[in-house]
């Protein structure tokens, strides 16, 4: 502690600060009955009403023609859902530094905004306070006929936070990953990362102390900070302000020939049990990576739910991942070209992630684990050429879950319930879309995980660019369950 903090007065003020700022985002609980004992405050679920919203949208390095974009929803939300007071301001799409215009706005609740297509991308936030704030989702798309970016890239825009999990990235040398962390406060922030490889946890000075400026972007290069390792997992913890983390991959053969781009979705925090949803339907690669940040040996079981049900991958039915590492696993063999999840169980908690390709291998998606859904999701989806599909898991007993997409002026194009049989994944496949529309997946009954992906056509036309992504579905923080109505203030005392 440092010698000011060490002074009790000092100290409460730091407090004092925190709970201001924190106030300042918007998020307010309050319990559902007027218990104040320390018991109620730790374990009581309370209501959240949101009136601030604030997402990074990152892009991709410069290289070769590119098309990029930002789209953005103030979905609608089920009827009776609270939201802030007054009048409905726009929410802004806008490069990061505070002196910047908006290139787009979200006007209206249901309406899509987007940014302009551009050819030299730069990151954008999606951010606003009022009605409009509660469940605002975004999407960062960039397409690419040809060069390093070549493909597709999309992933959900990011809401800043402190701690990040990313599985399934690499240091290698047919791999250029980058950790790129963005701070939309107005102070700088600043990370340590925690390195797990097939070897163990690593020790990586390079990758501590990390200061990401106040309205700015850091970049963690893993070529330098951990070159050769591959199949590693990342950690990424702020322990001052808020960032968003994401990490860009561009692959490439051993002729150095390009092999796809896209970002790796985020991990869900290490647990006993894992689900990585979604792991699309063709022909291609199915790379699982399992991440064992423990200090003891995990024995993980694996269960694969595919459309007829849960079974046993033969050879893998239950793996070792020692202590600190990353272990991986070609599962393609098992799934058999199937929508399908995995669910992990294990003596010691891990997170996990899966690498999808098309069945050329030139393009790729990443899919991390994810918990299950408590209440509605919503994912904005780019224009595409190919249908999506939607897959949906219910890996104990009998789910269900309603759905609707949504197009850009909030029209419903499918409303749809589906019962999903206990252990297996159904998918759903939806129509292509000439323009941005948003999904609306809600957990109704059980236990179930979901997930959207985009594979390229069978046979495609010769000038089409590859299209994969995957996209997974998480509870929109409007539903989450906030456990006490106090703030966590810890971080102050740092």
């Amino acid at each position: 502690m440092s010698p000011l903090l060490s002074d009790p007065r000092l100290r409460l003020g730091a407090v004092i600060a925190a709970m201001a700022v924190l106030a300042g985002l918007g998020v307010v609980t309050h319990p559902k009955k007027p218990d104040t004992s320390p018991a109620a405050a730790a374990t009581e679920p309370a209501r959240t009403v949101v009136n601030r919203t604030a997402l990074s949208c990152p892009v991709l390095a410069a290289g070769g023609k590119m098309a990029s974009v930002v789209n953005g929803v103030s979905p609608t939300l089920p009827e009776g859902t609270p939201t802030a007071a007054g009048s409905a301001q726009p929410l802004t799409i806008a490069p990061l530094p505070a002196t910047s215009n908006p290139v787009g706005s979200i006007l209206k609740r249901g309406f899509i905004g987007s940014s302009p297509v551009v050819v030299k991308p730069e990151p954008l936030s999606i951010e606003g306070t009022g009605p409009l704030a509660a469940g605002t989702a975004g999407t960062s798309t960039t397409t690419a006929e040809e060069g390093v970016n070549s493909g597709m890239a999309s992933v959900p825009c990011q809401q800043p936070g402190s701690d990040f999990w990313f599985v399934g990235a690499s240091g290698a040398s047919d791999r250029r990953d980058v950790l790129v962390l963005t701070n939309l406060d107005s102070i700088n922030a600043e990370v340590n990362v925690t390195v797990y490889a097939r070897t163990g946890q690593q020790d990586l000075p390079a990758a501590r102390g990390i200061v990401v400026p106040a309205r700015g972007t850091s970049f963690l290069y893993l070529k330098q900070v951990a070159p050769n390792l591959r199949d590693i997992a990342l950690h990424v913890e702020s322990t001052g302000g808020r960032v968003a983390a994401a990490v860009r991959s561009n692959a490439s053969t051993g002729n150095s020939v390009p092999a796809g781009v896209d970002w790796l979705n985020t991990s869900a925090a290490p647990a006993t049990k894992v689900f990585v949803p979604a792991a699309a339907p063709g022909g291609g690669l199915r790379i699982l990576s399992i991440a064992n940040p423990s200090d003891l040996q995990a024995t993980v079981g694996l269960t694969v739910n595919g459309p007829n049900g849960s079974f046993k991958p033969a050879g893998f039915e239950t793996v070792q991942v020692a202590a600190g590492s990353v272990k991986t696993i070609m599962l393609d063999p098992v799934l058999h070209g199937d929508p399908s999840a995995i669910t992990l169980t294990s003596d010691q908690p891990v997170t996990a992630s899966m690498r999808i390709t098309d069945a050329a291998r030139t393009e790729f998606a990443s899919i991390g684990s994810a918990d299950a859904l408590t209440g509605p999701a919503y994912l904005v989806l780019p224009a595409h050429k190919q249908p999506v599909v939607l897959q949906v898991t219910a890996p104990g007993k009998t789910g269900s879950v309603k759905f609707e997409l949504r197009d850009v002026a909030g029209r419903a194009l499918v409303t749809r319930a589906l019962d999903v049989v206990g252990g297996a994944t159904s998918q759903v496949s939806l129509p292509a879309q000439p323009r941005p529309t948003y999904l609306m997946v809600q957990q109704t009954r059980g236990t179930v995980v979901a997930g959207v992906t985009l594979m390229p056509a069978a046979k495609p036309a010769k000038d089409d660019v590859a299209q994969v992504a995957a996209w997974p579905l998480t509870t929109s923080l409007v539903f989450r369950a906030q456990l006490g109505a106090q703030p966590d203030v810890s971080a102050a005392l740092r």
